[in-house]
């Protein structure tokens, strides 16, 4: 039994929190690797891995939440998965949660490519290989599916679902019609966003 007061208890107290951040830190870079090692098909299979990852398997946060995040990362600079990891980690573990997250996910595949850079070089046209990239690519696009099906309801909710269809149409308009910049438009929401559906 620990009482108030007791040597005991402060030292729980004292270690309980840092030994948990540990942990909290330990898991980031753990589940960030898994995003590293496997996110074929660049960012966007990489968003479907973070998101297993992060909504799946680690009860991080909810859907919502994930949404929020992504929209965020997207008006930054840079590749998704860094950012995501970078943003990701942060709420979840503060700076060092930032440092161990993007850590995950860029060390295990700098290694890799690293380590066989030259049997890609020199295999890359490989009847074996090529099989392994056109099999792959499938997958990747399934994941996507399943990552946009989940991120539905928190981008366009009932109560605003008029207003977020129309900046899903114009987004679209923009992006493909007119063929504008993807920050552009983005910056453009978001403008219109803190104006219209604050």
């Amino acid at each position: 039994m620990v009482i108030p007061g007791d040597p005991r208890r402060r030292r729980a107290a004292a270690e309980g929190v840092p030994v948990r951040m540990w942990r909290t830190w330990w898991a980031l870079f753990l589940g960030f690797s898994k995003v590293g090692l496997l996110g074929f098909g660049g960012g966007p299979g990489s968003l479907a891995l973070i998101q297993a990852v992060t909504v799946g398997e680690r009860h991080w946060m909810d859907n919502t939440r994930f949404a929020e995040l992504l929209a965020v990362a997207n008006a930054l600079p840079g590749p998704i998965a860094t950012k995501m990891a970078g943003v990701i980690g942060y709420q979840t573990g503060g700076l060092p949660g930032l440092l161990a997250a993007v850590s995950g996910v860029v060390l295990p595949s700098l290694l890799l490519l690293l380590s066989f850079y030259g049997l890609l070089l020199a295999y890359h046209r490989n009847p074996y290989v090529q099989g392994l990239i056109r099999g792959v690519r499938p997958v990747v696009v399934a994941l996507l599916v399943l990552l946009v099906w989940d991120l539905l309801p928190p981008a366009f909710p009932r109560e605003r679902l008029g207003a977020t269809l129309g900046f899903f149409v114009l987004g679209l308009a923009a992006l493909k019609g007119l063929r504008l910049p993807p920050a552009l438009v983005m910056v453009a929401a978001m403008a219109a966003g803190a104006w219209l559906l604050r």
